[in-house]
């Protein structure tokens, strides 16, 4: 079984040991185009997902039974989609 100590004490440098700052995790600029892309390739799926849900959302709104159906469907389709597009572009801009 490992000790609290002996994790301690197993130190990349002399640094780590004493305490100091040596050891520090850097991204690499190269990250943030590959981010993007993705980004705008995550946007393209979504405009056609979106296009797909409110083609179905129109189609069931043509029967007056089913026209709260494709209400909820919108509904839902905002309150989680939409939010999870804002989280994920304010969260590409905000990387270093």
């Amino acid at each position: 079984m490992i000790k609290l100590k002996e994790l301690i004490n197993d130190a990349c440098c002399d640094n780590c040991s004493e305490g100091k700052v040596c050891c520090s995790v850097n991204e690499e600029v190269k990250h943030i185009p590959k981010a993007n892309k993705k980004l705008q390739k995550l946007i393209k799926d979504e405009s056609s997902f979106r296009l797909h849900m409110n083609q179905l959302a129109l189609i069931m709104s043509k029967d007056i039974v089913n026209n709260n159906l494709a209400d909820n469907l919108i509904k839902s389709y905002k309150r989680t989609v939409t939010d999870f597009m804002r989280d994920a572009v304010r969260l590409v801009k905000k990387m270093k």
